[in-house]
């Protein structure tokens, strides 16, 4: 059979029931509890009629000097009594004390009253006198003191003298059941030394003891904190619509450790200050939690430099963005004629060094086309170099509008033009060629129509560079100038350029 043990609730109980029961007996005593002017009126009577037989066992010995010795003793011992008077039937006194026939004067009549108590004096069952007493005023219930009531001075009573015993019986209570009390000092010092915020909680979430580090950045007394539920402090979690417990609840309730909550807490300067929480439960001998210890690592700093670094971040890959649109717009210009938007002499070579041997070692089709504006140096010495370049642009935006997706269009130099067309044979490429020349043909550019030659060659003519493959095409344009200008020709191999007079260069 186990011990019988008192808990702390029943010992408190105990101790204000026990202090209730003396506050109603120290208010019964003053008189100021209800009832109380019954309880004297039936002392009074009670004392009245003992003395008036001792009176009358007096005056039947005749020990008159015994009866008078009497009388002064009550009212020497008694100090609610004022006089006694012993009064024969004839209204002659047989003995009083003195002042009872001036007290005995505001008698009424026959009957008693509370201050004035007259009865029959019998001896042989014949009356032979009276009795007189004469007591004090009662403490009247309805003016006792300051004119209030009796209840309404009960009430004050104790209201005053309860809160000022509950106040001092709690406190000492209290002392006793302090939840830091619990902690031994030793553990409370090593906990104060550590820099990372500490809470101890009972089963119940109270917090049992909070160190200084955590204290401190809560703002907040550690006197406080003791007591409190630690969810009431105010703390909000890293996503507001998350329906996760509090980490040390999440311990408490499952008996497992929590690690690596995040947690943010307002300070009452309204300034946010962010937690990484750990929480491990405190188990018994049975394995049930009994509450828990929660750490606390203030990470606001950190996440400050987190965050700037992010902005600094964001900010490093917006230029980075930027510089790379700068450069591939720095390479486009650099790959780009200005005039034409084709591609540039330089980019036309850095393209056929990477395209050229890999279609020759394929066998793949891979065609040259060659061409420039017929006797364009007539055009800028008639109109002007304005409207050669706009000549210029035309030639190259028509080119453009006809050849495939995937073709290389170059501006080779000044109204020269170079197209690469990969896997395209020398019959496609003649095809392509003629609808170039018959588009320009058809166009009025400035008010003036030109025309166009076109020398085709291909990597199948035994072509084994990309500046023979070239040299090729550029013969064939020749060949087509020579031949009278404004057609298509393919290289041959008997192609020769033998004179370039100033009719059939292509600059012109």
């Amino acid at each position: 059979m186990g011990k019988f043990r008192i808990t702390p609730a029943v010992r408190l109980s105990i101790g204000l029931v026990i202090l209730t029961l003396s506050i109603l007996i120290l208010a019964q005593a003053l008189g100021l509890a209800p009832g109380t002017e019954r309880q004297q009126l039936n002392v009074r009577q009670s004392l009245a009629e003992t003395l008036a037989v001792q009176t009358i066992m007096a005056i039947k010995r005749g020990d008159m000097l015994l009866l008078q010795a009497m009388l002064e003793n009550v009212i020497e011992r008694n100090l609610d009594v004022r006089s006694i008077g012993i009064r024969r039937n004839d209204e002659g006194v047989v003995a009083q004390t003195a002042q009872h026939e001036t007290l005995w004067r505001d008698a009424s009549g026959e009957h008693s009253t509370p201050t004035h108590i007259r009865l029959p004096l019998l001896i042989n069952g014949e009356k032979r006198g009276n009795f007189e007493i004469t007591f004090h005023p009662l403490t009247h219930e309805d003016s006792p003191f300051f004119g209030l009531p009796s209840f309404v001075l009960l009430i004050i009573f104790v209201s005053v003298t309860g809160f000022i015993g509950f106040w001092l019986y709690i406190k000492r209570a209290l002392h006793h059941l302090d939840p830091s009390a619990v902690v031994p000092a030793r553990v409370r010092n090593a906990l104060n030394i550590l820099a990372e915020g500490v809470l101890i909680l009972d089963k119940r979430e109270q917090i049992v003891l909070v160190n200084h580090s955590l204290a401190e950045k809560l703002q907040r007394d550690e006197k406080s904190l003791i007591g409190r539920k630690a969810s009431s402090l105010g703390w909000q979690q890293d996503e507001p619509d998350s329906t996760a417990s509090l980490p040390w609840l999440q311990a408490l309730s499952t008996g497992q450790k929590q690690v690596g909550v995040r947690l943010e807490l307002k300070t009452r300067e309204q300034e946010k200050q962010i937690f990484r929480v750990n929480a491990v439960p405190i188990l018994d001998d049975k394995g049930n939690s009994q509450g828990t210890i929660a750490s606390f690592d203030d990470i606001s700093e950190l996440e400050a430099k987190n965050h700037q670094l992010e902005e600094m971040v964001k900010a490093l890959a917006a230029t980075q963005l930027s510089i790379e649109n700068k450069n591939r717009e720095l390479k486009y210009l650099a790959s780009r004629d200005p005039l034409t938007d084709c591609y540039n002499r330089r980019s036309l070579f850095d393209y056929l060094a990477a395209s050229f041997d890999k279609a020759r070692s394929s066998h793949a089709e891979y065609a040259c086309i060659m061409t420039d504006i017929d006797h364009f140096k007539r055009v800028n010495d008639t109109h002007g170099h304005g409207v050669g370049d706009e000549v210029i642009k035309m030639v190259a935006n028509t080119i453009r509008d006809v050849i495939r997706e995937g073709d290389i269009l170059a501006r080779f130099g000044g109204e020269e033009f170079c197209i690469i067309l990969p896997g395209a044979p020398i019959s496609q490429a003649n095809l392509i060629a003629n609808r170039c020349r018959e588009k320009i043909a058809a166009q009025l550019c400035q008010g003036i129509r030109i025309t166009s030659s076109f020398g085709i060659s291909s990597v199948r003519l035994g072509a084994e560079t990309p500046n023979e493959l070239i040299h090729q095409a550029d013969e064939a344009l020749y060949h087509a100038k020579a031949q009278g200008r404004n057609r298509v020709s393919n290289w041959q191999p008997a192609m020769r350029i033998v004179n370039k007079t100033a009719d059939n260069q292509p600059a012109h």
